[in-house]
């Protein structure tokens, strides 16, 4: 059988697209049969003419060579500005004027016929040689009407060194040298038929990606095919036209506009969407949308932006309004820079700032694109409920982060939303999985759509790897039992049966832990120590603290070190509360703590900027949602968090950046548990939600919870229309009921609305409770202000100044501070990473092993790196060191050694492999002459001295380079093979080799050095 040579994976490509019906030509053909004229054409302009022909025929053929011409000539200065003018006229069309019979006509002409597919030319074209600064000659290109809008770069599959980076390399110097072909291109195929890639031939490597499912539903995660699936998956006519029209976005940066195309994810799920909403649109529809669940860092913002374009022009709405509906403002301006900035695809979006500018809108007649927070729809003095705003069907409301206020119906906003748009649909986006967020989304929206979660989009590199370190800084009690004093302390303050006032001030007293000068010094400390020495020159980190004075005495900390890059905080500013100092301009800054918005952006910009020299950033809750940055790589934890606010945290350092291989979160005060509890919900089928609960029972515990608290009222006025009161009969309203409530019962009247307060958490959302929620807020008014009498009554505290101060005492008395703890400098391993979506790191929480030893698995993975780097794959070197490794895992599995044994036998193994490098750089070996070395001593022939070998090595390869020469291992070179060949035995020979051991070194030395030269001089 002979070789598989590239032209046959080139062939087979050709036969998957014409398997699609695509025509096909060589490109020498082209000029046989008269369609091309000279090597600098990229365009095939009589199949353009063809079809304008055909397409309209009111425009007379006189006239289609001038409208060839508007799509073939762009303006622009370089091809990438010319690739957006011929884009934008590509799938909006162009107006064209004529003159027909004497009179002056206009016609609205597309090159490309998008809603027919059948109805246009596909030409599948290779070897197609393209004259430009350059002679090249691409693999393949798919045209459609002539127009040149795909480019295939294809390296050979059964050939280890062509790999599908050398294929991107090859298109990045194609537009240098034949960039007219790129003026027309609307994305680039790679692949060397293992890994197959699309993505833009502007954009970084990293940003090109693999597509993994054909049919939306089933992912392909094999390695194998990958060339099958894309073609299969992408490039049927119809979904095709349908990536090219609605899946393209030039984002405009200012002074560059970035190209993006959607990734498979991207596509599917907007495209289930988009039939979702017309399902639910429809009279009969329920109004329902559906949840797209894309993890964080995914590209949740233009998925929503393909969507909300793709909706804007759909047909069956007619001229639809979309709300993007937001919760908090540092989310809504991420989300509404990447709509302004996409705005060639989206046109004009609207940004209410005002509740009554919101209304004016929503009271037009469509066609807007609208941000706004929940919270503009507010209500009026005077309104019990929000007047209805349209009664139009065709209005589509997008939360983003769908378990945020949009679910919940807290305040009286997501009610008050469905009052003022009756007809209304909903659909929530979020980038966390719907069994995490604590509400049943699901119920509100609707089922999942399309589900892309962290473990995949890991696998896809959409996100990179999180990696966990734990440097926590433990803190020792000093004798006493402080447990139980600051379990006095909190019973005194008198909040027992208040379950968020205790947790805010036992979130108080953990502040004050945390925060004293010596942990600070010591965190302070540590933090620079990692980030100074891991941190290369474009990553830039994150410090996560508790509160803002932890925050403002850690900056303080920070800078008494002479090695502390530029660092500045971001928080949130309250002029009752904030020292002055904080609104002062800080030494050696131009900014003060308290920043001004402006400030806050332009440090967000500075951040971003590789070559800024701010560093680090210190927030509180800040920039913890809604914040990308993609070169930052390193989140420093100091603050408890679980759930989706821990996860939504951490994914701000698993942005793709060029050079990034992924996102360390370095613990210092104990998140394992938490983070190993959220992403276990992240990956795996458990990530999708079944309802927890039976939706009548929960009902039906809500109604009774209600008619309890009704019992200590009896008849109310205004019950369910006290909005509508002035603000002064309404506080009137609210004093009485809390009067009658001291004068009877108010420990079981608190106790009761508790209750009640709990069961309305589980069905707030449900059509059939939602006009209960102001009654029952009536009640939590009530509740609260009872609550602070009581409070006041049971203690003898004046203030919360006195409780701080009782706290600062115990803490003083009783903590000191110790240096961080690294588990793992025990061990001989410096930089110890696992990755939070590790199998085996999820499995052991799934298993509930408490005493499962994790350092074991990163260090066999670490270990493993270090044999490969160091070893020849297959050597016996290194086959050695392998089967130990499995061996001493194996017995530790099998309970036959501790994992203390298993830490010090790695520690022992990675020394030998170290001594092993050592003595090979002691030999003065390069590289390359190390892969000969390690080939003459796996022949296990009598021993050479170890000067002499080194000494032979270098001749060898000296002499061996002097006689090569281009294509020198092919057959029809055999003369110039058989000239290394005699110039290797010569050296031997005259170094005194002989004999059997002359022929099995030169043996050895020749195929070693095919392997290694095998494409000279490219690789020498």
């Amino acid at each position: 059988m002979g070789r598989l040579m590239e032209s046959d994976f080139e062939e087979t490509t050709i036969e998957r697209l014409t398997g699609l019906n695509y025509t096909y030509l060589h490109g020498q053909e082209l000029f046989q049969r008269g369609e091309r004229a000279r090597v600098q054409e990229v365009v095939i302009k009589g199949r353009l003419e063809a079809f304008l022909i055909d397409a309209y025929p009111m425009i007379p053929t006189n006239e289609i060579s001038r409208l060839v011409n508007l799509f073939i000539l762009n303006e622009g200065f370089g091809w990438e500005e010319r690739n957006f003018v011929f884009h934008q006229k590509c799938v909006k069309g162009i107006e064209f004027i004529f003159e027909d019979k004497g009179e002056v006509k206009v016609q609205h002409v597309y090159p490309i016929d998008w809603t027919t597919p059948k109805n246009n030319d596909f030409l599948v074209v290779n070897q197609l040689s393209i004259e430009g600064r350059m002679s090249r000659r691409p693999d393949i290109i798919v045209y459609v009407n002539g127009l040149p809008l795909i480019l295939f770069e294809l390296k050979n599959p059964n050939k280890e060194n062509a790999t599908v980076y050398d294929a991107y390399t090859q298109i990045r110097n194609y537009t240098h040298d034949i960039s007219q072909l790129f003026e027309y291109n609307a994305f680039t195929v790679i692949s060397d038929g293992i890994e197959t890639k699309h993505g833009m031939p502007s954009a970084p490597y990293d940003f090109f990606a693999s597509w993994k499912t054909i049919d939306g539903v089933n992912v392909d995660n094999n390695v194998v095919n990958t060339m099958r699936t894309l073609i299969q998956g992408l490039f049927e006519k119809e979904r095709l036209l349908n990536y090219i029209r609605n899946f393209i976005v030039y984002l405009d940066k200012g002074d560059s506009k970035v190209k993006i195309g959607a990734k498979y994810h991207q596509f599917f799920g907007v495209n289930f969407a988009v039939e979702e909403t017309i399902r639910a649109t429809r009279p009969n529809g329920d109004h329902k949308i559906g949840v797209m669940y894309h993890t964080t860092g995914s590209g949740k913002s233009i998925s929503m932006l393909f969507y909300s374009a793709i909706l804007s022009r759909h047909k069956d709405l007619d001229n639809p309004t979309v709300v993007v509906q937001v919760d908090r403002n540092d989310l809504d301006e991420q989300l509404h820079d990447t709509f302004s900035e996409g705005r060639s695809l989206i046109g004009h979006i609207h940004h209410a700032k005002k509740a009554d500018q919101l209304r004016e809108i929503l009271r037009g007649e469509g066609g807007q694109i609208v941000f706004s927070t929940i919270e503009k729809f507010r209500l009026k003095e005077g309104e019990a409920k929000h007047p209805v705003l349209s009664e139009r069907r065709n209005i589509i409301v997008i939360s983003d982060e769908a378990h945020r206020t949009q679910s919940g119906f807290d305040g009286g906003y997501a009610a008050q939303l469905r009052f003022a748009l009756p007809n209304a649909s909903f659909v929530g986006f979020t980038g966390t999985p719907v069994k995490l967020l604590g509400n049943n989304t699901e119920e509100i929206f609707g089922h999942v759509i399309h589900r892309y979660d962290m473990a995949q989009a890991v696998q896809d590199k959409a996100v990179l790897p999180l990696y966990y370190e734990s440097r926590m800084i433990p803190l020792d009690y000093d004798g006493a039992d402080i447990d139980e004093e600051f379990t006095d302390l909190v019973n005194e303050v008198g909040l027992g049966d208040e379950e968020s006032r205790s947790y805010k001030l036992k979130w108080a007293a953990l502040e004050k832990v945390v925060g004293t000068p010596k942990r600070l010094q010591r965190l302070s400390k540590s933090i620079l120590d990692h980030f100074n020495k891991a941190a290369d020159p474009y990553q830039k980190g994150m410090i996560v603290c508790m509160s803002r004075q932890v925050a403002v005495r850690l900056y303080d900390e920070l800078k008494k070190h002479d090695d502390c890059p530029e660092v500045e905080i971001i928080m949130t500013g309250d002029v009752s509360k904030d020292p002055d100092s904080w609104r002062k301009i800080n030494p050696g800054s131009k900014y003060s703590h308290i920043k001004t918005k402006e400030e806050q952006e332009e440090v967000k910009g500075r951040l971003k900027k590789t070559d800024d020299s701010l560093k680090l950033v210190i927030v509180v809750s800040m920039w913890l949602t809604g914040f990308d940055a993609p070169n930052l790589s390193f989140l420093y934890v100091d603050k408890p968090m679980k759930g989706h606010n821990l996860i939504q945290a951490i994914a701000r350092v698993n942005r793709v950046f060029p050079g990034k291989e992924g996102g360390l979160i370095v613990d210092f005060i104990g998140i394992a548990t938490s983070l190993k509890e959220a992403t276990n919900l992240y990956t795996g089928d458990n990530a999708t939600n079944n309802m927890d609960i039976d939706v009548d029972q929960a009902i039906s515990v809500f109604n009774s919870k209600l008619e309890e608290v009704r019992k200590y009222f009896g008849d109310i006025k205004h019950r369910d229309d006290w909005r509508s009161l002035s603000k002064v009969s309404r506080d009137d309203l609210i004093a009485d009921l809390v009067n009658d409530q001291l004068n009877g019962d108010p420990e079981a009247f608190v106790e009761d609305c508790v209750k009640l307060e709990k069961a309305y958490k589980l069905v707030k959302h449900i059509d059939r409770v939602i006009p209960y929620s102001d009654e029952v807020t009536l009640y939590q008014m009530v509740r609260i202000q009872v609550r602070k009498y009581l409070s006041a009554q049971n203690t003898d505290f004046k203030s919360n100044r006195t409780v701080e101060e009782r706290l600062n005492m115990l803490i003083d008395q009783h903590l000191e501070s110790k240096e961080p703890v690294d588990i793992y400098k025990v061990a001989g391993i410096e930089k110890p990473d696992i990755s939070i979506l590790d199998e085996d790191f999820l499995k052991d929480m799934q298993e509930k092993k408490d005493h499962e030893d994790l350092r074991l698995k990163l260090l066999k993975k670490l270990l493993e790196d270090h044999i490969q780097v160091n070893f020849k794959r297959n050597s016996p070197k290194e086959k050695q060191m392998r089967e130990l490794l499995e061996k001493t895992l194996k017995d530790y599995h099998n309970r036959i050694i501790q994992a203390a044994d298993v830490v010090r036998m790695m520690a022992d193994m990675k020394n030998q492999v170290d001594d092993e490098a050592d003595f090979r750089k002691d030999l003065g070996l390069s590289d390359e002459e190390v892969e000969f070395y390690k080939a003459i001593t796996s022949l296990k022939m009598e021993a050479f001295d170890n000067k002499f070998l080194a000494d032979l090595i270098h001749k060898v390869v000296k002499e061996l380079k002097k006689n090569l020469s281009q294509d020198w291992t092919s057959e029809h070179r055999k003369n110039i093979y058989a000239k290394v060949n005699m110039a290797v035995k010569k050296v031997l020979i005259n170094e005194g080799i002989k004999g059997q051991q002359l022929i099995f070194i030169t043996k050895a030395i020749m195929e070693e050095a095919k392997e290694q030269y095998k494409d000279w001089p490219q690789n020498a």
